[in-house]
């Protein structure tokens, strides 16, 4: 197509370019990863608010201890806020139906 390395060079700049000009508009892997994290925190219907810090909660599962496998609400900024909140009953008997 294009004699000599030179040739190269051009397309592989106009590549380069139009990468840059879409990196621009749409942003990158962490920038879309990103988004969607705040779409599906905005998703999230009836979480509470953080009892210590104001920002809102997100469902979670435990893990370890005596509560473990529960549901609890945990405040979105952790660690550095450990703000925590009980599932409620009736949160907590929606979910299962959900799930199934």
């Amino acid at each position: 197509m294009f004699g000599g390395t030179g040739g190269y060079f051009l397309l592989l700049s106009h590549q380069m370019e139009a990468q840059g000009t879409t990196f621009k508009q749409q942003g990158g892997f962490r920038e879309k990863l990103t988004a969607l994290r705040i779409e599906a925190r905005a998703q999230q219907e009836a979480a509470p608010e953080c009892p210590e810090c104001g920002k809102p909660m997100a469902r979670r599962t435990a893990r370890s201890g005596r509560n473990a496998g529960r549901n609890f609400w945990g405040c979105t900024d952790y660690p550095k806020c450990r703000g925590i909140r009980e599932v409620e009953r009736g949160e907590a008997s929606r979910e299962s139906s959900e799930s199934k």
